[in-house]
């Protein structure tokens, strides 16, 4: 099960690859150890979405998976400094949200010194 979080956790697999080798219903598989996003992680995922190598409903499926099932867990001392840069994250798909490339790189340098991003 590690192995396909781990290739999650580096856009190496999407959801549909993780939900193959796990079920449908990823906010209901048993995990006993959740594999740990850290603040380069969500770096490098930001990054991949402003070089256009993955598109704007990847991206926000990636936070929502990461996020929102048991599968996954935050370093302890990234937790608020990514939950700060999720929260905005994870709107992207929606209708009159805008979140301009200048923001992407602010939220970049934000989880670089571990701090909170604030809009």
């Amino acid at each position: 099960m590690n192995n396909y979080l781990d290739l999650f956790r580096k856009m190496q697999i999407n959801k549909a690859g993780l939900q193959k080798a796990l079920g449908d219903d990823l906010h209901n598989v048993v995990c006993e150890k959740p594999c740990v996003i850290k603040r380069r992680d969500v770096i490098d995922v930001i990054c991949a979405f402003i070089e256009k190598r993955i598109c704007i409903d990847t991206l926000v499926e990636w936070v929502n998976v990461t996020w929102f099932t048991d599968l996954f867990t935050f370093a302890e001392k990234d937790t608020d400094s990514i939950i700060s840069v999720f929260e905005v994250l994870e709107t992207m798909d929606e209708e009159d949200v805008c979140v301009t490339e200048e923001k992407l790189k602010k939220m970049i340098a934000t989880l670089e010194v571990n701090g909170e991003y604030e809009q």
